[in-house]
């Protein structure tokens, strides 16, 4: 009775304990094991590699229900047709219907890439494709290889790869291609069942999807001879383990000794193999040639703006209308110009006040712009400018006549915060047009001991930013300096002034800078050194330009890490050219060197740079990824 009454004690006290511990232990159920089963394609209507086909459309099943990811983006028909074909998705199978006619005797292929998912857990299938022939045969040769954007030296995703057999330059302009490839992340394609022929080879960035090149609008790149298909007899040995075993005996102090040895088994493989496979296409983006003019406006009362398309000489006269004191054929001095380098920005300062009160203004400009033809020629156009005072807020209270205006000072930017380096001017810039007797009321003061003592400087105009001025001196290391402007000591054309200006700031050690010395060998041309900063978005800090060998050098640098790149400047005018595909010219080659350089202060670092070598650029996006998985490595070992 006690063993019983005991055994039954335990059962209970054991059920309590187990409830205890699931009420304290409140969670949600588990579901089970994630799903990272990709679908399956278990029947195709008709199968892939099938010949003859006279059908409209295509049926592709699977063991699930799929989705279809981005499938507009990642699906490629080849060859293209002119209304293209459509996926459409009906539970477990995928439709793919022609909306064209399709051509005789070809072979077709319809790449799926990746976009064929599941519909749990958006498992991929993977690069599937599907491969039918509208004749008795398939052909079956295949090219791949690599695009990549000359100026980042990073891959190109989603690049489209045309392929002629019509060999004329101007083919990739009003013709559709034989064959077309899309380009993975890594920038790889690769196009199969084609033809056994010889192919002009180019890549597009194919903005407007039609599949055809669109010059100076779309980037392009292009391989610069011919490609013909080849394939050729392939032998691979595999390793196979193991299939036989040998014993080996041996006699020891200890006695018999008996060693086991596996025997591998060398299987030779047999196949046939395509190509090329190493095609490399270096994309770009045309210099543009189309002048025209992109814009004008007024956007203050006494500007008017003109924004053509391109940096180049486009003649610009503007001549005003319906104003007593300009309508007349001199008018060379109702404003002053101001332009960017190119002239492809130009801004007109109108001086004459009664001019620029006016509200609206009529004006005659004459400039050049490209035609139809792609010539140049003057072109008259006749347009209106339009400007109306911002009306005060509402609801804000009427000021007295008596009571004092509100005084308006010029904005001026001044470039200098709390240092400012050994190398580097003090950059002035006035949002309006100045009168330059005013500089002379920029005083700079040096601090000898306690005392602010007045030093020397120089002030250079900029000659195409008219608003803009460099306060040049050679600084003193470690020195505390003042920069004073009284208010109004500068004023602009316009009558307004300056607010009172005072800034202190100190320069610093030589110590605190470093030196990057960058030993150019092996030039064959003039060569650009560049020194950057960043990853896939380089900001480059300075260049050097160099016409044979040696050495270059970049000095008051501050402390952190620094890239290098060389342009081969092949026509040696100091500046990166792009290509053309219609006159058959390939960028200048952009060479990034894949060293990150550590600086530190008061530190000289020495580099090679070889003008001769192939350097192949870290995709930064991968570098980023290794440098995650690190930082969350380091974090659980703490």
């Amino acid at each position: 009775m006690n063993k019983i009454f005991w055994n039954g004690f335990c059962f209970v006290a054991v059920v309590t304990a187990l409830v205890i511990y699931a009420c304290a232990n409140r969670g949600y159920p588990e579901g089970g094991e994630k799903d990272t089963t990709p679908p399956k394609v278990i029947k195709e209507v008709p199968e892939s590699f099938s010949t003859n086909f006279k059908g409209k459309y295509i049926d592709i099943y699977f063991n699930e229900y799929v989705q279809l990811k981005e499938i507009n983006n990642k699906f490629v028909m080849s060859p293209p047709a002119k209304k293209k074909a459509r996926v459409s998705l009906r539970g477990k199978y995928v439709r793919v219907t022609f909306q064209d006619s399709l051509k005789p005797e070809t072979t077709y292929t319809l790449d799926f890439a990746d976009a064929i998912v599941d519909n749990n857990e958006a498992n991929p299938l993977g690069f599937y494709r599907y491969v039918f022939s509208t004749g008795p045969q398939l052909d079956s040769m295949e090219l791949s290889g690599q695009v990549i954007d000359m100026e980042s030296q990073l891959p190109v995703l989603g690049a489209m790869v045309l392929f002629y057999e019509n060999h004329a330059d101007s083919a990739a302009i009003s013709e559709l291609p034989n064959y077309v490839a899309r380009t993975d992340s890594a920038g790889m394609f690769r196009v199969t069942n084609i033809k056994n022929t010889t192919y002009r080879v180019l890549a597009i960035d194919d903005a407007n999807r039609d599949n055809k090149f669109l010059p100076e609008e779309e980037k392009v790149g292009f391989i610069d001879s011919l490609v013909t298909t080849v394939s050729f007899p392939m032998v691979v040995y595999d390793t196979i383990h193991p299939d036989t075993m040998v014993v080996e005996g041996r006699r020891t102090k200890k006695g018999m000794e008996l060693k086991v040895l596996s025997k591998d088994t060398i299987v030779r493989r047999d196949y046939t193999a395509f190509g090329p496979s190493n095609l490399f296409i270096p994309m770009f983006n045309e210099e543009k040639t189309q002048l025209y003019l992109v814009d004008k406006d007024r956007k203050e009362r006494e500007r008017l703006d003109f924004i053509f398309s391109i940096p180049a000489d486009n003649q610009l006269n503007v001549r005003l209308r319906g104003v007593h004191l300009l309508d007349k054929e001199d008018q060379g001095d109702w404003f002053i110009e101001e332009r960017s380098a190119g002239r492809d920005t130009i801004q007109l300062w109108i001086k004459d006040s009664l001019v620029y009160k006016i509200d609206s203004l009529t004006a005659f400009a004459t400039y050049l712009r490209t035609d139809s033809l792609g010539k140049r020629e003057l072109f008259v156009d006749t347009t209106r400018f339009y400007f109306k005072d911002k009306p005060e807020p509402k609801g804000k209270r009427k000021k007295d006549q008596d009571s004092i205006p509100e005084i308006k000072f010029m904005e001026v930017n001044v470039g200098v915060g709390g240092t400012v380096d050994l190398n580097k001017g003090i950059r002035f810039e006035f949002d309006r047009p100045i009168r330059e007797e005013g500089l002379k009321n920029i005083q700079l003061f040096e601090k000898v001991d306690t005392i602010w003592t007045p030093t020397d400087f120089t002030m250079k105009h900029d000659s195409l930013k008219i608003r803009r001025y460099e306060l040049e001196k050679k600084w003193k290391p470690e020195t505390e300096y003042m920069l004073t402007v009284d208010s109004m000591g500068i004023y602009s054309i316009y009558g307004l002034y300056n607010n009172k200006i005072e800034k202190t700031f100190k320069t610093k050690a030589e110590e605190e800078y470093g030196k990057i010395f960058v030993q150019v060998k092996n030039a064959e041309t003039p060569v650009i050194i560049q020194l950057y900063q960043g990853d896939k978005d380089v900001k480059v800090l300075d260049e050097r330009w160099i016409d044979k060998d040696g050495k270059v050098t970049f000095d008051y640098l501050n402390e952190g890490k620094y890239m290098i790149r060389g342009i081969i400047d092949r026509n040696g005018n100091k500046k990166w050219d792009t290509g053309n595909y219609m006159k058959r010219i390939q960028p200048e080659e952009i060479k990034y060197l894949p060293v990150e350089i550590n600086l530190k202060k008061n530190f000289d670092v020495e580099q090679e740079f070889d003008a001769s070598k192939t350097y192949k650029r870290e995709d930064p996006s991968k570098k980023k990824n290794v440098d995650n998985k690190d930082n969350r490595r380091n974090r659980s070992n703490r």
